[in-house]
């Protein structure tokens, strides 16, 4: 195989949803779908969403990357010169690949022109809206994806239970929640972090007919992103966003000024906020925070720390967390070196309790250096038992 060619793609309707996918030669074909009461939002004039996929795919396997479907100017100019060279920062296990773009098009109407962001009910996305909401600027829609982050098992119900579990804790903003199904994760060989933003920023593409702001909801701080290697595309928003805009979508990275923490205490005190969070990467049913990764330790002594007891309470087992309290603060200071979240909780912590938490400073020092050491099949063992101290 010499190389990816994208030729266009085709509609297709199954009940009430609408899916669209890629007409491609030697690639698996890569489609969108969505509820039928927002066809009139997909792009039927353009290949842009399976475009920038491609691009990645193409890199992936080390082949050239032939595109006979119109694509944006702005966006093919963009990804065949800096957004490339992100990609191979990122992630050095891609090949440089050539990418021949045959018809480029600037001139484009949206028929309707709408702004959106992705809602998960974590922290960043409620700032996200929140912030928007208190400017007077509300969203129109809400974006619910999957594209990789919903497991392997019972995908298609854990997404349809997370939509709709996002769905109700928003509630309080009354806006509609888009659900866009695709099969990305099927597609790529690289996990689902490394190139986590294309996917979500493919399905936006996709609408782009209505669409024409997106805001995406930051996971980095400012002072610790930036275009570097790194397990998580994130970390590159405030650069990557703005050169994967098109001519009718403009992207925009929101809440890189502000902290995990800053996020939080902004939240809890806004007008809107239902007082529910969901946090949790457990893809199991019923959908709920577990209590004990990484994500639910973070956002439960983050939480303790600023005294939000009734958040904590409606989104967590209160009693379950009490039980391991001292086992998960032991977690955040064994990753303190390494994770810039769990160092900011960390720090938090010392500003809380002082002399208090001392002895559990000391034992997150040990466990950090003992955890290297472990022999793979013992580490597996009591990660599994014991996640809140991974």
């Amino acid at each position: 195989m010499t190389e990816i060619c994208l030729s266009g793609f085709k509609l297709s309707h199954s009940g009430d949803h609408v899916r669209i996918e890629a007409v491609v030669d030697n690639a698996e074909s890569i489609w969108f779908e969505v509820h039928s009461r927002y066809a009139s939002l997909m792009d039927k004039q353009s290949v842009d969403a399976f475009f920038i996929l491609y691009v990645w795919l193409a890199m992936e396997k080390g082949v050239n990357l032939r595109v006979e479907g119109t694509v944006s100017r702005r966006l093919a100019e963009s990804v065949t010169t800096e957004v490339k060279d992100y990609f191979l920062t990122l992630c050095p296990e891609l090949h440089d690949v050539e990418i021949i773009v045959e018809k480029k098009c600037s001139a484009w109407t949206n028929e309707e022109a709408t702004s959106a962001t992705g809602f998960s009910g974590g922290v960043d996305s409620w700032y996200t809206a929140l912030a928007a909401e208190e400017s007077n600027k509300p969203y129109d829609f809400f974006l619910f994806a999957n594209t990789g982050q919903h497991g392997i098992v019972n995908v298609d119900e854990v997404f349809r239970r997370r939509a709709e579990l996002a769905e109700h804790i928003v509630r309080t903003l009354n806006k509609p929640m888009l659900s866009v199904n695709t099969n990305i994760d099927q597609v790529f060989s690289q996990p689902f972090q490394q190139r986590d933003v294309l996917g979500n920023v493919a399905c936006v593409m996709c609408l782009q007919n209505g669409i024409s702001q997106y805001d995406y909801s930051s996971t980095y701080a400012a002072e610790d992103a930036g275009i570097k290697q790194h397990y998580d595309m994130s970390i590159m928003d405030p650069w990557l966003l703005p050169a994967l805009a098109t001519e009718r979508v403009q992207f925009h990275s929101v809440g890189d000024t502000e902290t995990r923490l800053e996020k939080l205490r902004f939240i809890a005190a806004a007008e809107h906020f239902s007082k529910e969070l969901y946090v949790c990467i457990e893809k199991n049913l019923p959908v709920k925070n577990c209590g004990e990764c990484f994500k639910c330790r973070r956002t439960q002594i983050a939480l303790e720390c600023l005294g939000e007891t009734e958040l904590l309470a409606n989104s967590f087992d209160a009693a379950s967390y009490r039980r391991i309290r001292g086992a998960s603060i032991l977690g955040i200071f064994s990753l303190e070196k390494t994770s810039v979240l769990d160092a900011e909780v960390a720090r938090q912590l010392i500003d809380t309790y002082g002399v208090q938490i001392v002895h559990l400073r000391w034992f997150g020092k040990v466990w950090s250096q003992v955890r290297k050491r472990l022999p793979d099949c013992v580490g597996w063992r009591i990660e599994k038992k014991a996640p809140y101290l991974w």
